[in-house]
């Protein structure tokens, strides 16, 4: 039993050792996710060309009517030129710019809503990805141990000292074990997948993660609902409604003319050949409404923002109760039931070399110890995930 056992050991070093020197090969970081998917992300191209267009929209803004130019014959007797060009207060004008710097900042806050959303994604599957290379490992240690408790279990049913359930049990055991194994694979190479395709390049078989084990736990639970990106773009709507607001009044502002229209005789003096004018606004009654409209459109927006930030306080409040809970459960695994499973499978161990246990009893001792092992994986992941939850939401990835 104990050459069985020095064997199935070193098979388990062995494997651990060559497992570490190929995913040492290269190791790929969060941040260098990050950073990969930013600089290749369309969305984020798509959102720095609306900011250009509504920069690029800022001159048109104080764009004046093209002047109008007439061809005519005010006396019946002879034609002559004349031009006429019409223009608004610099108030209406300036009223404009404001509204469309607003549309700027408006398409500025998409894009951080954009590039919070990117980041969120590419993190979280990263995450994915630590977790099913850390619960792989897992995994593949125990199925290493169970394969040759398999073959041994056939070799002692041949000699004749266990009994047919014996075997099949432990056959039965170390299948399942490949199946998950086998799973377990599958998953890391989807998630990697899907990092290289958020990145916006191939991921090579060789790249791996960081070690789940290895990142640090954050304890930072709090964040700024004002500040979340959410918030933050129903703000910039409230004051792109105050700007339209702006607009609305300044358009009761009346307009002016000048032009040149000579309607006398070719001597008639350059002083009598001039025009101005002025457009009054007489109808007050549609710029009230539009105006009231706009003031209720603001409301609205006012409103929203109101509700964006109690929504977000109901999300952050449940992310931060989440990862209160997850903080608690990772203490408790880490001050009991780990050094507890670590215990469990050592003495199962000595018990079996010993002959002071059977196959059936060793293995499914261990299998709960293991299994112990595996949910401490699943709550690390639990809380990693609550806290890039509480980031995405306060927008602090």
């Amino acid at each position: 039993m104990n050459t069985y056992w020095h064997k199935s050991t070193l098979t388990v070093g062995l494997g651990w050792l060559l497992s570490t020197c190929v995913w040492s090969q290269r190791t790929l970081t969060p941040d260098e996710a990050v950073e990969a998917a930013l600089k290749n992300s369309h969305a984020l191209k798509a959102s720095s060309l609306v900011i250009k267009q509504n920069e690029q929209l800022i001159r048109s803004t104080r764009a004046i009517p093209n002047p109008e130019l007439t061809f005519d014959s005010p006396t019946g007797v002879f034609y002559t030129l004349g031009v006429q060009q019409s223009f608004r207060l610099p108030t209406v004008y300036h009223q404009q710019a404001q509204l469309q710097q607003a549309y700027v900042g408006l398409a500025q806050k998409d894009q951080k809503i954009t590039e919070n959303e990117l980041k969120f994604r590419v993190k979280w599957t990263y995450l994915n990805a630590q977790f099913g290379q850390s619960y792989l490992r897992q995994l593949q240690s125990q199925d290493s141990a169970y394969a040759q408790i398999a073959i041994a279990a056939k070799r002692s049913f041949e000699v004749g000292t266990i009994d047919k359930l014996a075997l099949v049990f432990a056959e039965t055991q170390a299948a399942e074990l490949r199946n998950q194994v086998a799973m377990a694979i599958q998953e890391v190479i989807l998630q990697k997948n899907q990092l290289g395709v958020l990145m916006g390049n191939a991921l090579a078989p060789e790249v791996a993660v960081l070690p789940l084990d290895k990142m640090p736990l954050p304890t930072d639970t709090l964040g700024d609902v004002g500040a979340a990106p959410l918030v933050e773009m129903a703000k910039q709507m409230e004051v792109v409604g105050q700007k339209v607001v702006g607009v609305e009044k300044s358009s009761r502002l009346p307009s002016f003319m000048v032009g040149y229209y000579n309607q006398g005789t070719p001597e008639t003096r350059m002083g009598l050949r001039l025009r101005a004018g002025v457009s009054i606004p007489l109808w007050w009654g549609q710029y009230k409404s539009r105006i009231e409209a706009a003031q209720t459109a603001q409301e609205v927006a006012h409103e929203r923002t109101e509700s964006q930030k109690q929504l977000v306080s109901l999300d952050l409040q449940m992310a931060q109760n989440e990862a209160a809970k997850f903080r608690t459960s990772l203490a408790y695994y880490q001050s009991v039931a780990l050094p507890q499973a670590n215990t469990i499978i050592e003495t199962a161990r000595r018990f079996f070399e010993n002959g002071q246990t059977d196959y059936i009893n060793f293995l499914r001792t261990t299998n709960d110890a293991y299994t112990i092992k595996l949910r401490y994986i699943e709550t690390q992941r639990n809380y990693f995930q609550s806290i890039l939850t509480i980031q995405h939401l306060t927008g602090n990835l």
